[in-house]
C-alpha cells in the first residue's frame, strides 16, 4: 500500500466546496483498478488538500492511480468544474 499526498486548485471567484463533497466526488469516480482503500481531504479558499491510500505494485503506480481517479473525479463532478490537479506525490 502506498501513501499519495494530491492537491486540488479552484479557479479564482469559484465557490467553495465542503470536504464531504470533494470526498463524494473522488468516491463516485473510483473505478476498481484503482486500488484505493482509504482518502482522507481538508478543504481550504485555494482547493483541497488531500491523501489517498493505493494498492499498487510501486510507488509510480499508486502516483498513476491517483492521478487518474482525481481527473475523472475533476471531470465528473459539476462542483468541481474549473478545479484542476496541481500535485500527486508519495510521502
Amino acid at each position: 500500500m502506498h501513501l499519495v499526498e494530491f492537491s486540488l486548485t479552484k479557479p479564482s471567484g469559484a465557490p467553495d466546496a465542503a470536504a464531504d463533497a470533494v470526498l463524494r466526488a473522488l468516491w463516485e469516480a473510483c473505478e476498481s483498478g484503482d486500488g484505493l482503500e482509504h482518502l482522507r481531504v481538508h478543504t481550504g479558499r485555494s482547493g483541497a488538500r488531500g491523501v489517498a491510500f493505493l494498492l499498487a505494485a510501486d510507488a509510480a503506480g499508486a502516483v498513476a492511480h491517483c492521478r487518474e481517479l482525481c481527473g475523472r473525479a475533476l471531470t465528473r463532478s459539476a462542483g468541481l468544474a474549473g478545479w484542476e490537479l496541481a500535485r500527486p506525490t508519495t510521502v
